[in-house]
């Protein structure tokens, strides 16, 4: 699951010098996503428990990660913006998507997004700065994995 988004946080050096080894922390931060969502909340539990809140920058890659975990999740493939267009390349089909959006509590979410082809698209209002646009992508997407029981319901 790829996320083109050109947003690259670095994290402060008083955190790096703060945690014990930050590449191999990031290291399975990754590993936690690529496994499953629920390892990776294990992760970010455990790394609260021994280090504290993390600072904004490690919010931004923890968010990074979680989108890319529950974008997989839900079939999409590759997340990109352009404008104020936010795109999701996905294996999902018209009806599936159908189905997730109806059941969708947000309605700002449910009626900025559309299916185009092989992609799920919203139009924003505005044209977001990367990290505000990385919390509206965080948010959209958990909405829609939250929605996968719906894919059961008769």
């Amino acid at each position: 699951m790829q996320i083109d988004l050109n947003i690259n946080p670095h994290l402060p050096s008083d955190y790096i010098n703060y945690l014990e080894n930050p590449m191999e922390i990031i290291n399975e931060a990754e590993k936690a996503a690529e496994t499953d969502i629920w390892s990776l909340m294990q992760f970010t539990e455990n790394l609260r428990r021994q280090y504290g809140k993390e600072p904004w920058s490690m919010e931004i890659l923890l968010k990074k990660l979680y989108v890319r975990r529950m974008a997989a999740d839900i079939g999409i493939t590759r997340i990109y913006a352009s404008g104020k267009m936010v795109c999701m390349e996905t294996n999902m089909s018209k009806k599936v998507f159908k189905l997730m959006t109806d059941s969708m509590s947000s309605e700002m979410h449910r009626n900025s997004l559309f299916f185009d082809g092989n992609e799920i698209k919203a139009e924003l209002l505005l044209e977001l700065p990367r990290a505000q646009l990385l919390n509206w992508i965080f948010q959209c997407i958990a909405e829609l994995h939250a929605c996968l029981p719906a894919l059961i319901k008769y």
